[in-house]
């Protein structure tokens, strides 16, 4: 399988996983609205919909990644000479992968510390799985910014591209 490809595929998994996730949101957040206005509120609606935010968040920003579309300043990065651009670029991707790799790390630590918590509101939701969207996500954006290696040396470091890729502010 071509590169390419395996990028195309592994974005339309995060696609469907955002897709469904947005949908079971909306369909919470409804039910939610609809219970509370009918005068019998839910009570785990609040503890419930913040979680599938923070879902969302993570894997989100693990497509982010994927896109390129996380904040970067493109124009002082191409402002150095090629020498510096290379070293920085590496620098930059060191310091990215350290964060990621140390967020999947202690995210499992946490897993293994709250084994056998739950949810407040749902008892039969185990607290290890609603906190492993943490590493999961990590390891999933660690994954994105490797596949983005050859595009983003290309456009920052060679500056062989007319559009921006990635969000300058």
């Amino acid at each position: 399988m071509k590169l390419q490809n395996f990028i195309n595929s592994y974005e339309k998994i995060l696609k469907l996983i955002l897709f469904i996730m947005m949908v079971a949101l909306a369909v919470t957040v409804l039910l939610g609205v609809t219970f509370r206005f009918a005068g019998s509120a839910l009570v785990w609606y609040d503890e419930v919909a913040a979680v599938q935010l923070a879902w969302i968040t993570y894997y989100g920003s693990a497509y982010a990644a994927l896109k390129g579309s996380h904040i970067s300043v493109p124009s002082i990065f191409k402002a150095f000479p090629l020498p510096l651009r290379k070293i920085f670029f590496v620098v930059s991707k060191l310091v990215v992968y350290s964060f990621l790799i140390l967020l999947a790390y202690y995210g499992y630590l946490v897993l293994t510390l709250i084994t056998g918590e739950t949810l407040v509101t749902l008892e039969w939701v185990p607290q290890p799985f609603v906190q492993s969207v943490i590493p999961i996500a990590s390891c999933l954006f660690i994954l994105s910014e490797t596949l983005r290696i050859p595009e983003d040396y290309k456009n920052l470091v060679l500056q062989n591209t007319g559009d921006e890729q990635t969000g300058d502010i």
